[in-house]
């Protein structure tokens, strides 16, 4: 009697194989699998199966053993029994799970009995499915292709959270260094602040609206208020030329007009077609007689005086938008005096929405103004009502509100600046090294508490813009080596500053000295700027003998240095510069 041997289910005949038929073609690589189960025949014929499904496949006896494989190489899918000796498949997939942590691995539970309590015991320690012995290769085919969509499924979802939590960090990171532009190279250069009231709200890390100050040569005040498109990084880049300009244009008493060209065409440089500066630009007379004032894209300016309200409404384009500013929106002026008041302000103020989505300027602001009483201020009144309208709502712009009042006070300190006594010559000398290098020092604040300022205060916010200027080149350009040409794009100007953060926490040995010298005797008043320092030198010491090229967006602050001082000579290699400042 002949033996027959049935042919394994799952393979070809072998009569097919005999005459000479193809064998199948191997299914495409669906990843790895475990296979657990402490029974050699179950394993053998779930492995089959699983490899005709197109799995590579690693085998565990127990869970213990499955355990040390997935940890050795986590697989693409498990396939766990529940009874086992030792460790049983409830507490082995319990373990798996904890080990895989956020990547998700589905793991399959096969069982021969419907046991109830024991399927809910799998499920609780993160069982995904189960499959019941004997096995069925359909339903099997079926189970495989339900947790492998579920597994795809979450994988995206795991690879886009972490994708949105880069994107968040460096949103964070980019607003932290954001704030420390602002703060150190935009608003520490502002002056009469204690006399001025400033509330600002940030939607964000910090508040990108700009405000900046400075003294006019006849003691009076000047004051922008600006609002960016974009917040962050963005805002704080375009605010450095912009402060830059204000700073130095305002010491020199150059007229509002000649200012608001400056910063306008610095902007359309620098700043993508989507981007701009809406700005107010005052200007208050040192007899605080005068207002002139300029209103590009801002809401309007509130003037209280003794008989009522006046509206200093928008009239002109924001900066950055055209190469140059139209001739017929300059700026207007207007009779002020002592005891009137100011109140300037962001969108952001008028915008604030409530949770009804109700926007301030529509629920209470119009209220406020009309009960502005003469000599009072309006800025605790206003907060008040703005904090209990946006009660429970989310904050979509950056807010910024400027009261200034024309008070005695205001002008007593103004007055008491603009005959400075010329004193005796003097010198001062500062030495940075390694990580104190990045803390760029303020002139005002430095040379005040010696009484070094009192000889050169009318001219000090000047001062401080050039020393600013070759601290930066000296720094970035002599120590940290970088180059200006990343400047040349907008995006540029976002990686130049990202590598400047970077190597100012990775930089070796690096030593910087400040020095100024007062000369009381020289024609005039005298102050020489010299910066040395420790770096390698420019390899193309001529680039500053170069004329400026108005298209390039960088390059520009130490051509200013130039046009505000008498002479500016750099030597040995551009690690030396001297600065001379004559008035």
């Amino acid at each position: 009697m002949a033996l027959s041997i049935p042919a394994h289910p799952l393979e070809a005949p072998h009569s097919e194989r005999w005459l000479g038929a193809p064998p199948p073609a191997s299914p495409p690589c669906r990843g790895s699998a475990l296979v657990v189960d402490d029974s050699p025949s179950d394993r053998l014929l779930l492995t089959t199966m699983l490899r005709h499904e197109g799995f590579h496949i690693r085998e565990a006896a127990d869970g213990a053993a499955a355990l040390v494989s997935f940890i050795a190489d986590p697989p693409d899918i498990v396939f766990m029994d529940i009874l086992m000796a030792g460790m049983d498949g409830c507490e082995a997939t319990k373990q798996i799970k904890s080990l895989s942590n956020v990547s998700f691995v589905p793991i399959i539970i096969l069982t021969a009995l419907i046991n109830k309590n024991a399927l809910m015991r799998c499920t609780e320690a993160g069982a995904d499915d189960f499959l019941t012995k004997p096995f069925n290769p359909q339903v099997l085919r079926a189970r495989i292709v339900a947790v492998e969509r579920m597994r795809d499924l979450q994988r995206t979802i795991t690879t886009r959270r972490y994708a949105l939590a880069e994107l968040l960090e460096r949103r964070r990171e980019e607003q932290i260094l954001a704030e420390r532009v602002w703060n150190r190279a935009v608003t520490n250069r502002n002056v009469s602040m204690e006399q001025l009231s400033l509330a600002q709200r940030p939607a964000t890390v910090f508040n990108g609206d700009l405000v900046l100050t400075q003294h006019l040569p006849d003691g009076g005040l000047r004051i922008l208020l600006g609002d960016f498109t974009g917040h962050g990084l963005a805002a704080a880049i375009g605010a450095l030329p912009v402060a830059d300009a204000f700073h130095a244009t305002a010491r020199k008493g150059v007229d509002d007009t000649r200012v608001l060209a400056e910063i306008n065409h610095k902007l359309h440089q620098i700043l993508p077609p989507d981007r701009f500066l809406a700005a107010c630009l005052i200007s208050i007379s040192g007899n605080g007689e005068e207002l002139r004032w300029w209103n590009g894209g801002m809401p309007s300016v509130w003037l209280r005086n003794a008989s009522g309200l006046h509206e200093l409404a928008s009239h002109a384009l924001p900066l950055g938008i055209l190469a140059e500013l139209a001739t017929r929106e300059i700026p207007q002026r207007i009779r002020i005096q002592r005891e009137d008041r100011l109140l300037v302000m962001s969108d952001g103020l008028l915008e604030a929405c409530n949770a009804q989505g109700q926007m301030f300027e529509d629920a209470g602001f119009c209220e406020i103004l009309d009960g502005w009483a003469y000599g009072e201020p309006i800025l605790p009144v206003l907060l008040t009502a703005l904090d209990a309208h946006s009660a429970g709502s989310t904050q979509a712009d950056d807010i910024a509100i400027l009261e200034i009042p024309l008070n005695d006070k205001l002008f007593a300190t103004l007055d008491q600046e603009s005959n400075p006594t010329s004193g005796s010559s003097w010198q001062w000398s500062l030495t940075l090294e390694d990580d104190r290098l990045a803390n760029q020092p303020s002139l005002i604040t430095a040379l005040r508490p010696l009484g070094l300022l009192e000889s050169i205060e009318m001219h000090a916010g000047v001062l401080e813009t050039i020393v600013t200027e070759l601290y930066s080149n000296a720094l970035e350009h002599g120590i940290l080596g970088l180059d200006s040409a990343l400047k040349a794009t907008p995006e540029g100007f976002d990686s130049y500053y990202r590598e400047r953060e970077r190597r100012l926490t990775t930089a070796g040995d690096g030593r910087l000295t400040l020095t100024l010298t007062y000369d009381a005797e020289a024609p005039g008043h005298c102050v020489r700027i010299r910066v040395t320092d420790s770096g390698r030198g420019f390899c193309d010491a001529e680039v500053f003998a170069l004329p400026q090229d108005a298209m390039r967006p960088w390059g520009r602050g130490i051509a200013m240095v130039r046009d505000l001082c008498e002479s500016l000579t750099y030597t040995n290699y551009g690690t030396e510069v001297e600065a001379v400042y004559r008035w």
